[in-house]
């Protein structure tokens, strides 16, 4: 895996500098409720100096031509890595839920579990639990999400390849 380091890169940042910039494709999705879908999607980390990544992951449905046709979701937060290698994420949702998750870097693997969902009373969903994982894979972002609800347990979410753009 090669990639650059900037010069006035944050030093809380070196563990997670290779995801910096956005990554786009499309990935594959299963929901009891939804079968199974396909999906565009791309995920932007930045930094403005400070130690955390701004992240933002906007999903999309695709028309029969694969081209983007209507919003699926979106999130935005934090990420907050640590001198011993470990990260916390702090991830809101516009349908009404926010969540805490706690991780490990390892290398160019990151996981993360949920410690702390909480929801608005009219929450489109009640989101109870989740487990990621983002990876460097061949210079893509290999991305997974498994989430549990109040009515379904933990399973497969979304999962997509994203390729690095610039």
């Amino acid at each position: 895996m090669h990639f650059d380091i900037p010069d006035d890169i944050n030093e809380a940042l070196l563990g997670v500098n290779w995801l910096i910039g956005t990554w786009t494709g499309n990935g594959h999705g299963e929901w009891p409720d939804q079968g199974e879908f396909e999906y565009g999607q791309q995920v932007d980390f930045s930094t403005n100096g400070g130690p955390y990544l701004h992240y933002i992951c906007q999903t999309w449905t695709l028309d029969d031509d694969g081209q983007p046709a209507a919003p699926l979701t979106t999130e935005t937060g934090y990420w907050l890595p640590h001198d011993d290698a470990t990260v916390d994420a702090l991830v809101a949702h516009p349908e009404g839920w926010i969540e805490t998750w706690y991780g490990r870097i390892q290398g160019a693997k990151i996981e993360l579990t949920t410690d702390v969902v909480a929801a608005i009373p009219d929450a489109t969903l009640q989101v109870t639990g989740g487990q990621r994982l983002y990876g460097n894979v061949e210079g893509d972002l290999m991305w997974t999400w498994d989430r549990a609800t109040k009515d379904i347990p933990l399973q497969p979410y979304m999962w997509a390849r994203l390729a690095k753009q610039g």
